[in-house]
């Protein structure tokens, strides 16, 4: 059996072991998610700014030890998701960031109940620059392999622009960049008014999406330098698929 394979059959086990055992949070975090389209900014008139830090670890671990730490904080994790499809290639044995976060916990039953959401997104692709929307959803239940519970998380499920794609429409990388800056915004905007704690964020566009990795790290960068009620910022980066993003993420957010 390929690793493919492996993956395709593991995601079968976790869904027939998570849709049993968590039924009752799976529906409630469902009814409690947000459709975001327009996130307004919060009007913080603090001076406060949020500790920004790297961790080479993966997004669920990082915001884990952070919940770990303090059981009332408010620890939300941004899902790279696939615009159109709930999962992205979960089922059929990718392991990507998204993929990589169905299978540690029921993120992938939540967003399954959103296929109106998904529907629409298909019909309004932007030429695959997509559009700013997003889901929260709290409470999402992380699990080990056995599906014993760990802790909940909330998550921000929002796509960055795919400029690896668009590209084959004229669009310019510039024009790329400029789009992924308002939609790091839009997250921004959405994590205060859910009033997060602390947010887990990384290397978003940033390999497959076409996106080089130092400009990613710089513009999120960008996005954070003015005041903002949230407390701290973890870059949670591991390289993938041969991408360099790790090392890029420590230089930026060690400086």
């Amino acid at each position: 059996m390929g690793i493919v394979e492996q993956h395709i059959k593991m995601a079968k086990k976790h869904n027939k072991i998570i849709g049993k055992k968590y039924k009752t949070e799976i529906k409630h975090s469902a009814i409690q998610s947000k459709i975001f389209t327009n996130a307004s900014e919060v009007k913080y008139t603090g001076n406060n700014y949020p500790i920004l830090s790297f961790k080479n670890i993966d997004s669920a671990h990082a915001g884990i030890s952070l919940k770990e730490k303090d059981s009332n904080l408010k620890v939300t994790i941004l899902n790279f998701a696939n615009y159109t499809i709930p999962g992205g290639g979960y089922l059929h044995g990718a392991l990507a960031q998204e993929e990589v976060l169905c299978h540690q916990s029921d993120l992938y039953q939540v967003l399954t109940k959103f296929s109106q959401y998904y529907s629409w997104n298909q019909m309004n692709l932007n030429q695959n620059l997509y559009e700013h929307r997003a889901l929260y959803t709290p409470n999402i239940v992380f699990t080990n392999l056995d599906g014993s519970f760990v802790n909940t998380l909330d998550v921000i499920t929002c796509a960055a622009p795919c400029y690896t794609i668009a590209k084959h429409t004229n669009i310019s990388y510039e024009k790329a960049c400029i789009v992924l800056k308002k939609r790091m915004k839009f997250v921004k905007n959405i994590a205060e008014y859910e009033r997060v704690d602390k947010l887990i964020l990384g290397a978003w566009g940033a390999g497959a999406f076409g996106f080089r990795g130092i400009e990613v790290a710089k513009m999120w960068h960008d996005v954070w330098r003015t005041p903002s009620p949230i407390k701290e910022i973890q870059f949670a980066v591991i390289d993938h698929l041969g991408f360099q993003n790790a090392q890029i993420f420590k230089s930026e957010f060690s400086k």
